[in-house]
Protein backbone atom coordinates (compact mmCIF):
# COMPACT_ATOMS: atom_id res chain seq x y z
CA UNK A 1 0.00 0.00 0.00
CA UNK A 2 1.31 3.44 -0.96
CA UNK A 3 0.63 6.34 1.39
CA UNK A 4 0.73 9.96 0.27
CA UNK A 5 2.72 11.93 2.83
CA UNK A 6 3.66 15.58 3.09
CA UNK A 7 6.61 16.96 4.99
CA UNK A 8 5.67 20.32 6.48
CA UNK A 9 7.85 22.78 8.41
CA UNK A 10 5.86 24.19 11.33
CA UNK A 11 6.44 27.51 13.12
CA UNK A 12 8.13 29.06 10.09
CA UNK A 13 7.51 30.29 6.55
CA UNK A 14 10.86 29.08 5.22
CA UNK A 15 12.03 25.88 3.55
CA UNK A 16 14.85 25.51 6.05
CA UNK A 17 13.42 26.73 9.36
CA UNK A 18 10.99 25.42 11.94
CA UNK A 19 10.20 21.85 12.88
CA UNK A 20 9.38 19.34 10.14
CA UNK A 21 6.40 17.05 10.65
CA UNK A 22 4.82 14.41 8.51
CA UNK A 23 1.18 14.90 7.55
CA UNK A 24 -1.07 12.14 6.22
CA UNK A 25 -4.52 13.44 5.27
CA UNK A 26 -7.44 10.99 4.90
CA UNK A 27 -5.44 8.19 6.50
CA UNK A 28 -6.34 4.60 5.60
CA UNK A 29 -6.53 1.91 8.29
CA UNK A 30 -2.86 1.77 9.29
CA UNK A 31 -1.29 -0.23 12.11
CA UNK A 32 0.78 1.43 14.80
CA UNK A 33 3.92 -0.13 13.34
CA UNK A 34 3.13 1.25 9.89
CA UNK A 35 2.63 4.75 11.31
CA UNK A 36 5.94 4.54 13.19
CA UNK A 37 7.60 3.37 9.98
CA UNK A 38 6.29 6.37 8.03
CA UNK A 39 7.75 8.76 10.62
CA UNK A 40 11.06 6.92 10.46
CA UNK A 41 11.14 7.04 6.66
CA UNK A 42 10.37 10.76 6.65
CA UNK A 43 13.10 11.40 9.26
CA UNK A 44 10.76 13.55 11.37
CA UNK A 45 10.10 13.59 15.10
CA UNK A 46 6.34 13.07 14.61
CA UNK A 47 3.82 12.43 11.85
CA UNK A 48 0.13 13.32 12.19
CA UNK A 49 -2.44 10.94 10.75
CA UNK A 50 -5.93 12.31 10.10
CA UNK A 51 -8.95 10.02 10.60
CA UNK A 52 -12.72 10.51 10.85
CA UNK A 53 -14.01 11.11 14.37
CA UNK A 54 -17.31 10.57 16.15
CA UNK A 55 -16.32 13.00 18.92
CA UNK A 56 -14.82 15.90 16.94
CA UNK A 57 -14.34 17.22 13.41
CA UNK A 58 -11.19 15.13 13.01
CA UNK A 59 -9.28 12.44 14.88
CA UNK A 60 -5.52 12.93 14.88
CA UNK A 61 -2.97 10.30 15.85
CA UNK A 62 0.64 11.35 16.38
CA UNK A 63 3.50 8.89 15.93
CA UNK A 64 7.22 9.31 16.40
CA UNK A 65 9.53 6.69 14.88
CA UNK A 66 9.34 4.84 18.21
CA UNK A 67 6.05 5.52 19.98
CA UNK A 68 2.61 7.08 19.76
CA UNK A 69 2.44 10.43 21.60
CA UNK A 70 -0.69 11.94 23.10
CA UNK A 71 -0.33 15.36 21.52
CA UNK A 72 2.14 17.08 19.20
CA UNK A 73 2.03 20.83 18.76
CA UNK A 74 4.14 21.27 15.66
CA UNK A 75 2.45 18.38 13.84
CA UNK A 76 -0.97 19.87 14.67
CA UNK A 77 0.05 23.25 13.25
CA UNK A 78 1.50 21.52 10.17
CA UNK A 79 -1.67 19.47 9.64
CA UNK A 80 -4.27 22.20 9.85
CA UNK A 81 -2.15 24.74 7.97
CA UNK A 82 -1.81 22.18 5.16
CA UNK A 83 -5.55 21.54 5.17
CA UNK A 84 -6.14 25.30 4.97
CA UNK A 85 -3.74 25.61 2.04
CA UNK A 86 -5.60 22.82 0.24
CA UNK A 87 -8.93 24.61 0.60
CA UNK A 88 -10.51 22.27 3.14
CA UNK A 89 -11.84 25.31 5.01
CA UNK A 90 -13.54 28.45 3.72
CA UNK A 91 -10.86 31.07 3.23
CA UNK A 92 -13.28 33.96 3.67
CA UNK A 93 -13.59 33.60 7.43
CA UNK A 94 -11.49 32.51 10.38
CA UNK A 95 -12.47 28.98 11.38
CA UNK A 96 -12.59 26.89 14.53
CA UNK A 97 -12.50 23.09 14.25
CA UNK A 98 -11.99 20.37 16.85
CA UNK A 99 -9.47 17.55 16.93
CA UNK A 100 -9.83 14.32 18.90
CA UNK A 101 -6.47 13.40 20.42
CA UNK A 102 -5.27 11.19 23.24
CA UNK A 103 -4.98 14.40 25.29
CA UNK A 104 -8.69 15.08 24.74
CA UNK A 105 -10.89 16.93 22.24
CA UNK A 106 -9.16 20.25 21.55
CA UNK A 107 -10.15 23.27 19.44
CA UNK A 108 -7.95 24.55 16.62
CA UNK A 109 -8.27 28.10 15.27
CA UNK A 110 -7.37 28.75 11.62
CA UNK A 111 -6.83 32.40 10.74
CA UNK A 112 -6.83 33.83 7.22
CA UNK A 113 -5.50 37.08 5.77
CA UNK A 114 -6.38 38.18 2.23
CA UNK A 115 -7.97 34.74 1.71
CA UNK A 116 -4.70 32.98 2.51
CA UNK A 117 -3.87 30.85 5.53
CA UNK A 118 -2.06 33.10 7.99
CA UNK A 119 -1.75 31.27 11.31
CA UNK A 120 -2.99 28.16 13.10
CA UNK A 121 -3.46 28.21 16.88
CA UNK A 122 -4.18 25.01 18.77
CA UNK A 123 -5.77 24.86 22.18
CA UNK A 124 -3.77 22.64 24.49
CA UNK A 125 -4.82 20.71 27.55
CA UNK A 126 -5.36 22.45 30.88
CA UNK A 127 -1.95 23.12 32.46
CA UNK A 128 -0.91 20.63 35.14
CA UNK A 129 1.89 21.33 37.60
CA UNK A 130 3.71 18.93 39.88
CA UNK A 131 6.32 19.94 42.45
CA UNK A 132 9.37 17.69 42.38
CA UNK A 133 12.64 17.32 44.25
CA UNK A 134 15.51 18.23 41.95
CA UNK A 135 19.21 17.75 42.45
CA UNK A 136 20.58 20.47 40.19
CA UNK A 137 24.00 18.81 40.12
CA UNK A 138 22.52 15.70 38.48
CA UNK A 139 20.82 17.84 35.84
CA UNK A 140 24.02 19.79 35.23
CA UNK A 141 25.93 16.55 34.83
CA UNK A 142 23.48 15.28 32.19
CA UNK A 143 23.92 18.54 30.27
CA UNK A 144 27.71 18.69 30.70
CA UNK A 145 27.54 22.16 32.26
CA UNK A 146 28.37 23.53 35.69
CA UNK A 147 25.78 24.04 38.41
CA UNK A 148 26.35 27.81 38.47
CA UNK A 149 25.29 28.06 34.81
CA UNK A 150 21.74 27.05 35.82
CA UNK A 151 19.26 29.55 37.30
CA UNK A 152 18.31 27.64 40.44
CA UNK A 153 15.90 30.35 41.68
CA UNK A 154 12.89 29.19 39.64
CA UNK A 155 10.32 26.77 41.14
CA UNK A 156 11.16 23.10 40.74
CA UNK A 157 8.18 21.67 38.91
CA UNK A 158 7.24 19.61 35.92
CA UNK A 159 4.43 20.95 33.76
CA UNK A 160 2.09 19.65 31.07
CA UNK A 161 -0.43 21.00 28.61
CA UNK A 162 -0.57 17.58 26.98
CA UNK A 163 2.88 16.12 27.68
CA UNK A 164 4.89 16.63 30.84
CA UNK A 165 8.20 18.46 30.43
CA UNK A 166 10.87 19.68 32.82
CA UNK A 167 11.57 23.44 32.67
CA UNK A 168 15.19 24.36 33.21
CA UNK A 169 16.49 27.92 32.93
CA UNK A 170 20.12 28.67 32.07
CA UNK A 171 21.73 32.06 32.53
CA UNK A 172 22.64 33.08 28.98
CA UNK A 173 22.20 32.36 25.30
CA UNK A 174 25.88 31.43 25.04
CA UNK A 175 25.47 28.79 27.74
CA UNK A 176 22.37 27.40 26.02
CA UNK A 177 24.11 27.32 22.64
CA UNK A 178 27.19 25.51 23.95
CA UNK A 179 25.33 22.70 25.74
CA UNK A 180 26.35 19.24 24.52
CA UNK A 181 24.07 16.86 26.43
CA UNK A 182 24.51 13.24 27.43
CA UNK A 183 21.26 11.95 25.95
CA UNK A 184 21.41 8.57 27.69
CA UNK A 185 21.55 10.32 31.07
CA UNK A 186 18.72 12.66 30.04
CA UNK A 187 16.59 9.71 28.94
CA UNK A 188 17.06 8.02 32.32
CA UNK A 189 16.20 11.24 34.15
CA UNK A 190 13.10 11.80 31.99
CA UNK A 191 11.86 8.33 32.94
CA UNK A 192 12.69 9.02 36.59
CA UNK A 193 10.75 12.32 36.65
CA UNK A 194 7.89 11.11 34.45
CA UNK A 195 8.48 13.65 31.69
CA UNK A 196 8.86 13.42 27.93
CA UNK A 197 11.53 16.08 27.62
CA UNK A 198 13.86 18.61 29.16
CA UNK A 199 12.91 22.11 27.98
CA UNK A 200 15.89 24.41 28.49
CA UNK A 201 15.45 28.13 28.08
CA UNK A 202 17.13 31.47 28.69
CA UNK A 203 15.67 34.94 28.90
CA UNK A 204 18.65 36.08 26.79
CA UNK A 205 16.96 36.20 23.35
CA UNK A 206 17.83 36.83 19.72
CA UNK A 207 14.86 39.16 19.15
CA UNK A 208 13.61 41.74 21.62
CA UNK A 209 9.95 40.74 21.18
CA UNK A 210 10.60 37.17 22.38
CA UNK A 211 10.16 36.01 25.96
CA UNK A 212 12.90 33.35 25.86
CA UNK A 213 15.10 31.17 23.65
CA UNK A 214 14.73 27.41 24.07
CA UNK A 215 16.14 23.99 23.30
CA UNK A 216 14.17 20.78 23.80
CA UNK A 217 15.74 17.37 24.48
CA UNK A 218 13.39 14.39 24.10
CA UNK A 219 15.40 11.15 23.76
CA UNK A 220 12.51 9.26 25.39
CA UNK A 221 10.64 9.72 22.09
CA UNK A 222 13.67 8.85 19.98
CA UNK A 223 14.31 12.56 19.31
CA UNK A 224 17.52 13.79 20.91
CA UNK A 225 16.76 17.42 20.12
CA UNK A 226 13.49 18.77 18.76
CA UNK A 227 13.92 21.88 16.55
CA UNK A 228 10.75 23.74 17.60
CA UNK A 229 8.28 22.34 20.14
CA UNK A 230 4.66 23.49 20.40
CA UNK A 231 3.42 21.62 23.46
CA UNK A 232 6.51 22.28 25.58
CA UNK A 233 6.54 26.02 24.85
CA UNK A 234 2.87 26.26 25.81
CA UNK A 235 3.63 24.39 29.04
CA UNK A 236 6.65 26.51 29.91
CA UNK A 237 4.80 29.79 29.29
CA UNK A 238 2.03 28.52 31.60
CA UNK A 239 4.69 27.72 34.20
CA UNK A 240 6.20 31.21 33.93
CA UNK A 241 2.82 32.92 34.30
CA UNK A 242 1.58 30.69 37.14
CA UNK A 243 4.75 31.40 39.10
CA UNK A 244 4.52 35.15 38.33
CA UNK A 245 7.85 35.20 36.54
CA UNK A 246 6.24 36.96 33.56
CA UNK A 247 2.97 38.88 33.30
CA UNK A 248 2.33 39.12 29.55
CA UNK A 249 -0.11 36.46 28.33
CA UNK A 250 0.67 36.81 24.63
CA UNK A 251 4.19 35.54 24.14
CA UNK A 252 6.66 34.64 21.40
CA UNK A 253 9.10 31.82 22.03
CA UNK A 254 12.30 31.37 20.03
CA UNK A 255 13.62 27.92 19.27
CA UNK A 256 15.61 26.19 16.57
CA UNK A 257 18.16 28.91 15.79
CA UNK A 258 20.96 26.93 17.45
CA UNK A 259 20.15 23.96 15.19
CA UNK A 260 20.00 26.12 12.08
CA UNK A 261 16.20 25.77 11.92
CA UNK A 262 14.88 29.03 13.41
CA UNK A 263 11.24 28.97 14.45
CA UNK A 264 8.87 31.20 16.37
CA UNK A 265 6.03 29.89 18.52
CA UNK A 266 3.12 32.17 19.42
CA UNK A 267 1.55 31.42 22.80
CA UNK A 268 -1.71 32.91 24.07
CA UNK A 269 -2.84 32.21 27.64
CA UNK A 270 -6.30 33.28 28.69
CA UNK A 271 -9.42 32.21 30.53
CA UNK A 272 -10.17 29.57 27.90
CA UNK A 273 -6.80 27.90 28.21
CA UNK A 274 -3.48 27.82 26.42
CA UNK A 275 -3.17 28.33 22.67
CA UNK A 276 0.00 27.66 20.74
CA UNK A 277 0.60 28.24 17.07
CA UNK A 278 2.30 29.79 14.13
CA UNK A 279 2.78 29.45 10.41
CA UNK A 280 3.86 26.47 8.29
CA UNK A 281 5.38 25.62 4.93
CA UNK A 282 4.90 22.44 2.85
CA UNK A 283 8.36 21.38 1.69
CA UNK A 284 7.88 17.90 0.23
CA UNK A 285 5.23 15.47 -0.99
CA UNK A 286 5.96 11.80 -1.62
CA UNK A 287 4.59 8.28 -1.49
CA UNK A 288 5.77 5.76 1.07
CA UNK A 289 5.06 2.04 0.69
CA UNK A 290 3.96 0.25 3.85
Amino acid sequence: MKINVKKVNAFTESLEGGNPAGVVLDSPDLTDEQMKYISKELVVSETAFVFPSKKADYKIKFFSPDVEVELCGHATIATFFTMALEGVFSQNNDTIVTQETKAGVLPVNIYFSDEKADRVMMTQGKPQFKDICLDISILADSLNISVDEIDDSLPKQIVSTGLFTLPLCVKSFDILKAINPDFEKIKKLCNRFGVGSFHLFTFDTVESDSIYHARNFAPVYGVNEDPVTGTANGAICSYLIKNKIVKDRNLICEQGDIMGRPGRVFVEIGGNGVKVGGKARVVEEREISV
